[in-house]
C-alpha cells in the first residue's frame, strides 16, 4: 500500500472487496470528484465495520465524515490530506495561515495514528506548553464526546474516560491501552517553557514552534531554536516527527531548521503562484482580496510562506551587496546611539563604524550592538577609535554620538579620556525627535545608497554550529543562506600576499550582555528588512546617522593600487 495506515486492527470486520479496493491503491489514487462519488457509493451500504477500517485508513473520509468536519470538504484540502496522509514524516509544513494545516496533521493525523495503534505516543510541542494544551484538548475532545467515533472505536474509547482513564487532564490523556508506559497517549509540552525530563515519544509533533513572541528578538529565535534541538532527545526509537507551522521572518526558527536540510519543506502559500496577485488556492478572491488590504506587513511572511516576497518594507533584499575586500583609503566615521537600559525590554546601544571611499561609497566595518552600561559603552567606543585611528590609509576618523538625555555619558567620558590619556572630539548627532515617524525618515535616508548598490556590508557572517560562512538571498525561497567557508578566495589571498590582511573581511563577532555570541552584520539585516515592522531598529538607525556627519569620500593618498572591494551577495 502507498499509505502506512494499514487499518489492520480493523481489516477482518470490513467487507472483502473494500480491503480489496484499498490496498491496491485504488482509494489513494482517485481525485477529489473520485473520493465524493465513492463516499457516495459506499455510505448507504457500509456496515460500522466498513466505517471504522475505511476511517483508519483514509484520513480526509475521518476528518468530514467521522469527525464531522464538513468544511473541509474542498478539493485542495483533499490534495493536502492525501498528501500529508501517504507521506507524514519528516517533513515541515509551511502552509498559509487558515489553510487547515494543523486540522489536516496535528488534529486529525493524531487521531488516525491513535485509532491505528492505541500504543502509540505523540508528545506535542509548541512554543509554549499553553499552545500545545489547545492541540492536546482538542483531540482530548473527540474521544470523549465525538458520539460517532466512541462508537465505531469501543476498544480505544473509555466508557467513562474522566473516571476510567489512567490520565484525563488538560495537559494529557490516555486511550485504552494494554502496555502501560510512563508517557500517556499524547502530552503537551512547551519548547521554552519546561520540557519532559525523562520521557520518550514515539511520535513528536512540533506545532507553533514559531510565534511572533519567538521573533521578537535574535536571543529568541536562538532560545527557540536550541530549545528544538534539545528536544530531540525525547523521541523513541526512530524518532518520527511531524513538523507544522507558518513563516513570521527570513530569520526565524524555521528558516534555521530548513537551513540544515534536517527535514523537507513542504510549503504551500496562499496563491497558485505565492504571489499576492496570484490567485487564491483555498480562500475565496474576495476573503483573499480582504486580506491584502488588512494584511500589509505580514501577508508575505505569513500568507504567502515567503518572508522576503513583501514590497511593503523600506529595503529590499535584493539591494543586499556584500564586500570581501574594502578599499585601502577610507574616511572613517563611528556613529552611536545610546541606550542606559539593560533590562530585556530595553533598547539596545548601537556603534556602527562606517567607511567612505574615494567614490562615497558607504561600508559597514565594524560596530556593536547589546544592552550596555555606561562603563561599556566608553570602553567600546575607545576600541573603535584606537583600532581605527591605528590602521593604515585612514584620513579622517570621526565619532558621533546622540545626546539626547546623555549629558551623564559627555560628563563621564571627559573623565576617562582625562584619566586614560586618551583624547578625541565626539560631535553630537542632532535629529528632531518630535513625532513617531522621526526615526522612520532618519532610517529612510539609508534607501538610496542600497537600492544603487553604493552601500555594501561584510559578506562573511558568523553562524552558531558553521563558524564563518558567506550569505546570499534566495528571492524564491524566501531565505538567507549561508555557505561555510572553506578557505580564503584568490582577491583575499592577494590582499594578504602584499601585506594588506587587514583590508579583507571576516566575521563582526560580538558578546552580548549574557554572554551570548552574536553577528553584527546578521542583526543590520535582519533589522533592514523588516524595517518599519521589526522589533528592534537601534542598529539600522544609528548606521542612517552618517548622514548627520557630513560625510566626505576619502582622498587619493595610498600609495598601493586599489583592489576590487566588492561581490555582488
Amino acid at each position: 500500500m502507498l499509505s502506512r495506515y494499514t487499518g489492520a486492527r480493523y481489516r477482518a470486520g470490513a467487507h472483502p472487496d473494500l480491503v480489496a479496493f484499498v490496498e491496491a491503491d485504488e482509494l489513494h489514487t482517485l481525485d477529489y470528484a473520485g473520493a465524493l462519488d465513492f463516499y457516495e457509493a459506499i455510505l448507504p451500504h457500509a456496515s460500522d465495520g466498513d466505517l471504522a477500517y475505511l476511517g483508519c485508513v483514509d484520513r480526509f473520509f475521518l476528518f468530514t465524515s467521522i469527525l464531522g468536519r464538513l468544511d473541509g470538504l474542498h478539493p485542495w484540502l483533499y490534495d493536502r490530506f492525501r498528501e500529508v496522509e501517504l507521506a507524514p514524516d519528516g517533513y515541515l509544513d509551511l502552509w498559509a495561515r487558515e489553510h487547515y494545516k494543523s486540522s489536516a496533521i496535528t488534529y486529525c493525523g493524531s487521531v488516525q495514528e491513535i485509532l491505528n495503534d492505541p500504543e502509540v505516543t505523540i508528545g506535542i510541542f509548541s512554543h509554549t506548553r499553553d499552545i500545545a494544551k489547545k492541540f492536546v484538548a482538542q483531540v482530548k475532545r473527540e474521544f470523549e464526546a465525538n458520539a460517532e467515533l466512541r462508537r465505531l472505536y469501543p476498544d480505544v474509547c473509555w466508557l467513562k474516560p474522566k473516571t476510567e482513564a489512567p490520565v484525563w487532564s488538560g495537559e494529557a490523556f490516555t486511550v485504552r491501552r494494554r502496555r502501560n508506559p510512563k508517557e500517556a497517549t499524547m502530552e503537551a509540552w512547551g519548547l521554552v517553557d519546561g520540557q519532559p525530563t525523562g520521557k520518550h515519544f514515539a511520535l513528536l509533533v512540533y506545532d507553533d514552534v514559531v510565534t511572533l513572541a519567538s521573533v521578537s528578538t535574535p536571543e529568541q529565535v536562538r532560545k527557540t531554536t536550541e530549545a528544538w534541538e534539545l528536544s530531540d532527545n525525547l523521541g523513541a526509537g526512530k524518532r518520527r516527527k511531524w513538523m507544522i507551522g507558518t513563516r513570521y521572518s527570513f530569520g526565524d526558527s524555521y528558516g534555521d531548521i530548513m537551513q540544515r536540510g534536517v527535514i523537507t519543506p513542504r510549503v504551500y502559500p496562499a496563491t497558485h503562484n505565492g504571489k499576492p496577485e496570484g490567485k487564491p488556492v483555498f480562500l475565496t478572491q474576495e476573503a483573499w482580496d480582504e486580506k491584502k488590504k488588512t494584511q500589509l506587513s505580514t501577508l508575505a511572511a505569513q500568507m504567502l510562506q515567503n518572508p522576503l516576497s513583501g514590497k511593503e518594507r523600506t529595503f529590499q533584499p535584493a539591494w543586499l551587496r556584500g564586500w570581501e575586500v574594502r578599499p585601502a583609503t577610507m574616511n572613517v566615521y563611528i556613529l552611536c546611539d545610546p541606550s542606559r537600559g539593560r533590562t530585556s525590554t530595553s533598547d539596545r546601544t548601537a556603534m556602527a563604524v562606517i567607511g567612505i571611499d574615494r567614490a562615497s561609497n558607504k561600508y559597514l566595518l565594524d560596530g556593536f550592538c547589546h544592552r550596555m552600561t555606561l562603563s561599556e559603552r566608553w570602553d567600546h567606543l575607545k576600541h573603535l577609535h584606537k583600532k581605527w585611528k591605528g590602521l593604515p590609509g585612514i584620513g579622517i576618523l570621526k565619532v558621533g554620538y546622540e545626546r539626547f538625555g546623555q549629558q551623564s555619558d559627555d560628563e563621564y567620558f571627559r573623565e576617562r579620556m582625562r584619566d586614560e590619556n586618551y583624547h578625541f572630539a565626539i560631535q553630537e548627532l542632532a535629529w528632531p525627535r518630535e513625532g513617531g515617524a522621526s526615526k522612520q525618515h532618519r532610517v529612510e535616508r539609508l534607501q538610496p545608497d542600497f537600492e544603487h548598490d553604493a552601500f555594501y556590508v561584510p559578506a562573511l557572517v558568523h553562524r552558531n554550529g558553521m563558524g564563518a560562512c558567506k550569505w546570499s538571498v534566495d528571492l524564491e525561497s524566501g531565505n538567507l543562506t549561508y555557505t561555510p567557508l572553506s578557505g580564503d578566495t584568490a582577491l583575499v589571498k592577494r590582499v594578504k600576499a602584499r601585506g594588506q590582511g587587514y583590508l579583507a573581511v571576516s566575521p563582526i563577532t560580538r558578546k552580548n550582555e549574557k554572554g551570548e555570541v552574536y553577528d553584527l552584520t546578521s542583526e543590520l539585516i535582519s533589522e533592514m528588512l523588516f524595517f518599519p515592522f521589526a522589533q528592534h531598529d537601534d542598529l539600522v538607525d544609528a548606521v542612517s546617522r552618517i548622514y548627520d556627519m557630513d560625510p566626505m569620500p576619502a582622498s587619493v593618498h595610498e600609495e598601493m593600487p586599489e583592489l576590487p572591494a566588492v561581490i555582488d551577495a
